[in-house]
């Protein structure tokens, strides 16, 4: 039986939504997607217990308060009930080693949860003159180089130290956490990746590899398929 990959979604005027790719690539990989609501957060062990994979998507910002901080004047978009579900998400999975695979939003969720920050707004929060990373080109184009550290599992799954990505984002990690290996940078020193260590399977991207494997890029179908591939394993 293929494993079952749980997904969390975005809500606003009254509809939840997730942008396409994300289910076509599990899809794509050998999954089987299972988009999730928020109002779960009593309820997150139990639905933890029927999946064999977590994907925390992308969206909007997350709550500052979450990293106890004000918000910032360029924060966007927030919402406190996406927050509330995928914290509870994260660390419930993160409880049951269930295989994680956190993609822009996600990762930043996912440093929070386990006690790091963020730059609410690289543009005016990063030490340095940032990159663009909210690209001007479409969604599933390459934008910006990303170099992978060799010791890693990303390296093992995308087999080069430099890769071109896609990104469409204003924030990013900082303060990362020991428990949490930095696998990918930026050129301007933006953390691009990170895995949790000594984990069975958990890979965090600041970019977007859903868009880029729809169409056809072998380093983000290959991230999907190891992704399934963690998925399968913990199944059985």
């Amino acid at each position: 039986m293929k494993p079952i990959v749980g997904l969390t979604m975005t809500k606003s005027d009254k509809k939840y939504s997730l942008n396409a790719p994300y289910v076509q690539s599990i899809l794509d990989a050998g999954g089987v997607p299972l988009c999730i609501p928020f109002g779960v957060e009593k309820d997150v062990d139990q639905l933890i217990s029927t999946l064999d994979g977590l994907l925390l998507t992308g969206g909007v910002d997350i709550h500052p308060h979450f990293f106890n901080e004000e918000p910032h004047l360029n924060l966007g978009e927030v919402s406190l009930r996406r927050d509330q579900v995928e914290i509870a998400l994260a660390k419930a999975a993160l409880k049951k080693k269930l295989p994680i695979f956190a993609i822009c939003r996600g990762i930043q969720l996912l440093n929070i949860v386990l006690g790091g920050g963020l730059y609410q707004d690289i543009n005016t929060q990063f030490e340095k003159e940032p990159l663009l990373h909210n690209q001007k080109a479409e969604r599933h184009e390459a934008s910006h180089f990303v170099t992978i550290n060799s010791e890693s599992l990303l390296y093992k799954i995308i087999g080069n130290d430099k890769i071109a990505v896609n990104s469409l984002h204003h924030q990013a990690i900082k303060d990362v956490p020991h428990v949490l290996l930095i696998t990918a940078k930026a050129s301007d020193g933006i953390v691009e990746a990170v895995e949790l260590k000594d984990y069975p399977f958990c890979i965090a991207v600041q970019w977007h590899p859903e868009e880029m494997a729809v169409a056809g890029d072998k380093h983000s179908k290959a991230l999907f398929a190891e992704f399934i591939q963690a998925c399968t394993k913990y199944k059985i």
